[in-house]
């Protein structure tokens, strides 16, 4: 068996081309692979031991495809002919958003896997029940665009199995958001936020809870007292 490794650096990543050669046999029509992806020297061992495992089906474009992307690392696949006797396999990689829970990454599209392959750090984290990932992704990124210039970013995000959401933001504030309406409290604890009486204190909020009719309710690191920002008197909570 024989091998050729060849290398070609982009801008900012070095885009890997390993190309494997090997003796075919009768009954094989595949006398090279070329494997491409910006992939680490692990993860790029990874394939090159799928596809020997695999190589008497090499001919099979999609069973190559579906057998590579039953890894949990790789996101994606793209399998070619490269004419007359080779195909090139493009790897693409998962790209974590977050963790999740307390085992797992989980990407943009609510997908979570686990993978020694893939070391991330500096993640938020996402916490929510079984089959939640996705919901729980797609209220993670609506959080991020609401955030958008407020000085704020999510931290951790918590969907509980009661369906209560809460988070905490970057600077360690924790807003608690109920269950209904919630992108609506999201919009009055930006415009408490916003307000020039709680600029000058934005450092010592210790939580926020907007689980309130009309208005929020302002706990402080310091003091450790609560007050409350309404539209009215009305101070009825709700979930």
């Amino acid at each position: 068996m024989k091998w050729k490794l060849l290398a070609s650096s982009g801008a900012v990543i070095a885009t890997v081309l390993a190309v494997w050669a090997f003796a075919a046999g009768d009954e094989m029509n595949v006398s090279y692979v070329a494997v491409k992806g910006e992939l680490t020297e692990p993860q790029r061992a990874d394939v090159y031991r799928v596809l020997i495992d695999h190589r008497q089906t090499l001919h099979d474009i999609g069973d190559v495809k579906m057998t590579l992307e039953q890894s949990p690392w790789i996101h994606r696949v793209d399998v070619r002919r490269d004419w007359p006797d080779g195909i090139v396999v493009s790897v693409l990689t998962e790209h974590p958003i977050a963790f999740w829970n307390n085992d797992a990454y989980i990407n943009a599209d609510g997908k979570v896997f686990t993978s020694k392959l893939v070391s991330a750090t500096g993640l938020p984290q996402l916490f929510g029940p079984k089959d939640s990932e996705r919901e729980v992704m797609q209220r993670y990124l609506e959080l991020g665009s609401a955030l958008t210039g407020s000085g704020q970013a999510v931290d951790t995000l918590t969907l509980d199995e009661r369906g209560s959401w809460a988070f905490t933001t970057s600077r360690g504030m924790r807003v608690l958001l109920g269950k209904d309406d919630t992108m609506e409290r999201l919009q009055r604890f930006l415009a408490v936020l916003g307000s020039g009486d709680l600029k000058a204190r934005i450092a010592q909020v210790k939580q926020v809870d907007t689980r309130y009719s009309n208005g929020v309710a302002i706990s402080f690191k310091d003091t450790g007292l609560d007050i409350a920002t309404t539209d009215n008197t009305q101070r009825e909570l709700r979930l």
